[in-house]
């Protein structure tokens, strides 16, 4: 009975390792298509970089708390358990809505840029929380003559957080990390960042959070 089992379950972990296998296979034939395509100059126009060098972002996510003292609007300073809202994020965890507008240096649509980073944070208690920071980046083309960018960057600026019926806290955000972007005909933008770190402190608080956002955009 009990080999049986075993046999069963070695059986399916072997069938999710075929099929890991096979995606993972494809994914990299598809991007050395694109490649190949890329330095034959054959990549369709959709996909071709972008000639724009302003640009406009909006995007949606999660942030998770991994540190810091939380504040909730009962227990200031309180400890990580205590966060409001999503208890599965950790502290000050939170939807998260961004918007960026920025311009590149370079007057195209790759290289150094320099923008505005907006964040709005909704939760639970009637928590609102808001970021108003300068941002730097810098879009690295990976393959030429594709409009897929890598794009490292890093903001600094304000944070404010508040629950209904209780003070707003005011303080500083720092935040990083490594935005994908892909340009499609020229015009429209679409982007995924990896975890962001995104360090929020002031009197008497802190938080250590990822951020975890994607959209789409405009250049022009």
């Amino acid at each position: 009975m009990t080999f049986g089992v075993t046999a069963t379950a070695a059986r399916q972990r072997v069938r999710i390792w075929i099929a890991r296998s096979i995606v993972a296979i494809a994914v990299l034939m598809a991007f050395g298509g694109f490649e190949a395509e890329a330095m034959a100059g054959e990549v369709p126009f959709a996909l071709r970089p972008s000639t724009r060098p302003l640009f406009l972002l909006f995007g949606v996510g999660l942030t998770a708390g991994i540190g810091g003292q939380c504040y909730d609007g009962y227990y200031f300073g309180g400890s990580l358990y205590n966060e409001p809202g999503f208890q599965t994020l950790g502290c000050g965890g939170a939807l998260k809505l961004s918007q960026e507008f920025g311009a590149h240096l370079t007057g195209t649509g790759v290289g150094p840029a320099v923008g505005v980073l907006l964040q709005e944070e909704v939760l639970s208690y009637g928590y609102f929380g808001l970021t108003v920071a300068p941002k730097f980046s810098w879009d690295i083309q990976v393959v030429k003559g594709l409009g897929f960018y890598v794009s490292p960057n890093v903001a600094v600026g304000y944070h404010s957080s508040r629950w209904q019926g209780h003070p707003t806290l005011r303080g500083g955000d720092i935040q990083g990390g490594v935005t994908f972007k892909l340009s499609l005909g020229d015009r429209a933008l679409i982007y995924t960042q990896v975890p962001h770190v995104d360090f929020v402190f002031g009197p008497g608080f802190s938080m250590v959070r990822y951020d975890f956002i994607g959209g789409v955009g405009v250049s022009f």
